[in-house]
């Protein structure tokens, strides 16, 4: 979901430590260097290769191996074209004067891994599949603005829309749930749950799917016809390594190439490894505290700022995160059209925060703990077990919420287990927990706070985790994406931030900056601030620099 991108972006690159190492004289390239075979390290595990059914940041990072999109997001946060041979605008006559039509020219070249054509018959067909009711999206926000998709002939695609829709661009990117899927493969089933597809994917992207050996790795080979050219590097293979503290052995052992979405907790330990590259920018990942507003004693607004009000933000930022990354508590961050810079976090205030608790009517009893009518005060924070910024920051949660006569306690899962469907009851998106910790990735570059925040798009029918139901915060959501005027927009999510604020659903604790550490002989990382840093994989190669 977004941040800096026009312009700012810090760029930090560093060759760390110097340490003498065998070089091949051949090759210029280290000892542990397989120039034929990337591996890149992952700390959360897939639980599906499918997009239209994904709820996972790192799925979709595995799909700009697998799959294309009509268009993708390079480093700068523009978007590119992809299996379009441009991005639709007003000036190329891809966007009607009304707004209401996009029209996509497709390549002629690119083709499924089994030789089928990719034609503007996958792209409907993807489009049909989001909005399946029979099929577990995670979110259809935006595809559901769609009324109607035709094809004038096999490589042009008409986008029809209901109205004006901001994001509109946008839509379909590689990785996201729009990602493109083939139709001659998948559309004899009724729904895409639970097909073999899911786990032996055939896309038409830089690489080939050839193995998933669960809890170890998945392998790819190079796509020899792939319509952007052949990768430079002949295998990928993604290790999953759900402790980040083993991940940080494997870059030190060179055991991994690639590390990315370092964990701010480890940036300054991970810079320092000899004979790597570290890399970062700012990015549109937001860490945050999300609060189940539908369950006691969290459906009380008092009980909710008075927990904002009852940790210390600034040591947070300063100790957890290492100021890295930017701030602001809503989900409208730094860079964003519409950021207001004058809303700040509350201060670390414990009076406050009890004078609001008691004002709630949870009071302390004879053991100091609070409770009300006889029922004690208790919270459970939940997050992904073996992430250790997220494991510290639950520490300092819980040590100063206990100070204010709270009981709280911890229950972290693995990856796959909180993220996993409503269908299927995963945690989060049934509701089931209270305090929850994860990070949240903007698809694009808009401000469109629509999935994460809208009433209508609690699970299962989106991402709003908070259970959070606002009349208001609905119109201004609606208002916001049905122009494209800057002047018009700006005054309403300055407005949806103000609410936010007040009401915290959600409360941001970072916008994370996208860091990667690489292997000194692999060239081509460029993390971007928005989508997936594996987006230019196809492009990377092991050698000198140019």
């Amino acid at each position: 979901m977004s941040v800096k991108l026009f312009g700012t972006l810090l760029l930090a690159a560093a060759l760390a430590g110097c340490t003498p190492v065998a070089v091949s004289s051949r090759t210029g390239l280290h000892s542990w260097t397989d120039p034929t075979t990337v591996r890149v390290g992952l700390w959360e595990e897939p639980h599906t290769l499918n997009p239209i059914v994904s709820s996972m940041s790192f799925e979709y990072d595995v799909y700009q191996l697998e799959f294309d999109g009509l268009i993708r997001y390079d480093d700068h946060a523009r978007a590119v074209p992809d299996l379009a041979r441009e991005v639709p605008s007003l000036a190329n006559g891809g966007i009607s004067r009304d707004g209401r039509t996009l029209t996509y020219h497709l390549v002629h070249n690119a083709r499924w891994h089994d030789g089928v054509p990719v034609t503007a018959a996958d792209v409907i067909y993807t489009w049909q599949q989001i909005m399946n009711p029979n099929n577990d999206v995670a979110s259809r926000s935006g595809y559901d603005r769609i009324v109607s998709i035709d094809a004038p002939d096999p490589y042009t695609v008409r986008v029809h829309l209901r109205g004006p829709y901001a994001p509109a661009v946008f839509l379909f990117p590689a990785g996201d749930v729009g990602t493109i899927i083939p139709r001659h493969l998948l559309a004899r089933y009724p729904n895409l749950n639970q097909t073999p597809f899911n786990a032996d994917p055939v896309g038409s992207g830089p690489y080939i799917f050839r193995s998933w050996s669960h809890g170890s790795a998945m392998r790819f080979d190079s796509n020899p016809h792939y319509f952007r050219g052949a990768p430079k590097i002949a295998h990928v293979v993604l290790r999953f390594i759900p402790d980040q503290n083993t991940m940080v052995n494997e870059i030190r052992s060179h055991d991994v190439d690639v590390y990315y979405r370092v964990s701010t907790t480890q940036a300054p330990v991970v810079r320092t490894i000899p004979n790597t590259r570290f890399v970062t920018v700012p990015s549109f990942d937001y860490e945050a505290l999300t609060f189940n507003t539908q369950r006691p004693p969290l459906d009380d607004a008092r009980v909710r700022l008075a927990l904002c009000y009852g940790y210390d933000q600034r040591r947070v930022f300063a100790t957890i995160y290492h100021s890295l990354g930017g701030q602001a508590p809503t989900q409208t961050g730094p860079g964003l059209l519409g950021f207001d810079p004058s809303i700040g976090y509350y201060p670390y205030d414990p009076r406050k925060a009890a004078a609001l608790l008691d004002a709630a009517g949870w009071r302390r009893g004879p053991s100091g703990m609070r409770e009300k009518n006889g029922t004690p005060l208790q919270l459970e924070i939940a997050s992904i077990a073996g992430d250790k910024l997220r494991e510290e920051l639950e520490v300092l949660l819980q040590n100063a919420w206990d100070a204010l006569g709270i009981d709280v306690s911890v229950k972290n899962y693995s990856a796959n287990l909180f993220f996993e469907p409503y269908q299927e009851g995963g945690p989060l998106y049934t509701g089931k927990t209270e305090v929850s910790i994860f990070t949240t990735s903007l698809q694009s570059p808009d401000p469109d706070i629509e999935a994460s925040l809208s009433p209508g798009q609690v699970p299962p029918n989106g991402q709003n985790f908070s259970r959070y139901r606002n009349a208001e915060v609905g119109r201004l959501i609606a208002a916001g994406l049905s122009t494209n005027d800057p002047a018009l927009r700006i005054p309403i999510y300055r407005r949806l931030q103000r609410i936010m604020i007040d009401e915290v659903p959600t409360y941001t604790t970072s916008w994370e900056p996208s860091t990667m550490v690489g292997n000194v002989d692999l060239q081509g990382l460029a993390p971007n601030p928005v989508g997936s840093e594996l987006w230019n994989i196809g492009d990377w190669r092991f050698g000198a620099p140019h």
